[in-house]
């Protein structure tokens, strides 16, 4: 054999040896792994868009069901702001409300999901 041809063959066999030596410590790091990506940005929305206004509706509906205020009626929505979710939509929206008699208050909404009726 040639002096190179051998040379090619250790280190070859060195070279396997190694990787063997490697693998059978089973210190064989995961990669890393990249962090989440950041959640999408909040958009203002169009207060006076009647899906808005439906999941304004909802929300003050629920909440009257919830803590058993159902007199509580829906007036309008102020401000609001919807960031994309796992193909739907959360909802941040600042909701007045009629109370008893002519009295109005502003509310804080956060509604999680939305959904759109199968076509």
């Amino acid at each position: 054999m040639r002096p190179s041809s051998l040379c090619i063959v250790v280190l070859s066999l060195v070279l396997a040896t190694l990787l063997t030596i490697t693998n059978a410590d089973g210190n064989t790091a995961a990669p890393a792994s990249l962090p989440p990506p950041p959640p999408p940005a909040w958009t203002a929305v169009n207060v006076n868009d009647k899906s808005i206004q439906r999941v304004g509706q909802f929300a003050v509906r629920i909440y009257g069901l919830s803590t058993r205020k159902t007199h509580l009626v829906f007036v309008n929505i102020v401000s609001g702001q919807m960031q994309p979710y796992n193909g739907s939509y959360n909802y941040r929206l600042v909701v007045t409300v009629a109370g008893p008699g002519t009295t109005t208050a502003l509310y804080d909404a956060f509604v999680l999901w939305s959904f759109t009726p199968a076509k």
